[in-house]
C-alpha cells in the first residue's frame, strides 16, 4: 500500500525578529539603525499577512547498506555518505516538502523593479527567515509523527546537504506530491517557490 501523503495547510509559523536580523547580519537589535529598525519592523508587519506556509509529509521505507548505499521507499538510491551516516539504523523516515508560498518571493521581486532595493532585501530576509521557521515546524510533525511509531528523529536532511546530490530533490518531491501545495521542480532541480523546502527526518 502506498504511504498516506500528509496535507498541512495551513502549517502556522511565527517568524522571530530576532531570526530577520540575523538574515541581515544583526546579532542585536542594539546593532541596527534607527530608520532601519523601523523599515524591519514594516517589512515584518506587511510579510506576515503574505506568507501562506504549508507542507506535504510521508512516511516512507529507509533500507541502509555498507559501506554507503541509502534507499528510501524503493525510489531514490544513492551513494551519499553524508546521508548514509544521518539515517543509520533508521527503518522509516518522513520525507516532506514545504514552502511559504509566492507571495512574499513576488512581492521582494516587484520591490526590486521599483528600485526600492533596501525594502527589497528586507523583505527578502524576512521571507528567508518564514522558510527556516517553517523548517521547524515541519521538523516538529515529524518529530511527533515518528514518536507515535515508537522512533527517534535524526535531524533534518535535505538533497544538496553534503555529498547528497540535488537531483534527488525531484524524486523526493514527486513522492510527498509537493504539486498538491503548489511546489513544483525544474530541470535544474530547483524548487519553485523559491522559499520552499525539502527533506528527509529518519526515525530509529
Amino acid at each position: 500500500m502506498s504511504p498516506q501523503i500528509v496535507v498541512l495547510d495551513p502549517l502556522p509559523v511565527e517568524v522571530p525578529r530576532p531570526l530577520v536580523l540575523l538574515r541581515l547580519g544583526y546579532r542585536r537589535p542594539d546593532q541596527v539603525p534607527e530608520r532601519t529598525a523601523v523599515l524591519i519592523d514594516a517589512v515584518i508587519a506587511h510579510g506576515a499577512g503574505l506568507l501562506a506556509p504549508k507542507a506535504v509529509c510521508g512516511d516512507f521505507d529507509v533500507v541502509t547498506t555498507p559501506p554507503d548505499r541509502v534507499e528510501i521507499a524503493g525510489t531514490i538510491r544513492t551513494a551519499s555518505k553524508s546521508l548514509r551516516e544521518r539515517l543509520d539504523g533508521c527503518s522509516r523516515a518522513v520525507l516532506f516538502a514545504a514552502t511559504v508560498g509566492a507571495a512574499a518571493e513576488a512581492w521582494v521581486h516587484e520591490l526590486a523593479e521599483k528600485g526600492e532595493m533596501t525594502r527589497s532585501l528586507l523583505a527578502d530576509a524576512y521571507a528567508s527567515a518564514a522558510a527556516i521557521a517553517l523548517g521547524t515546524a515541519i521538523e516538529s510533525v515529524a518529530l511527533r509523527r515518528l514518536r507515535e511509531s515508537g522512533l527517534e528523529a535524526t535531524k533534518r536532511y535535505a538533497p544538496g546537504y553534503g555529498d547528497w546530490d540535488l537531483a534527488d530533490q525531484t524524486p523526493l518531491c514527486a513522492l510527498v506530491e509537493a504539486t498538491r501545495i503548489g511546489i513544483t521542480v525544474t530541470e535544474d532541480h530547483l524548487m519553485i517557490p523559491a522559499k520552499s523546502l525539502s527533506g528527509v527526518i529518519g526515525g530509529r
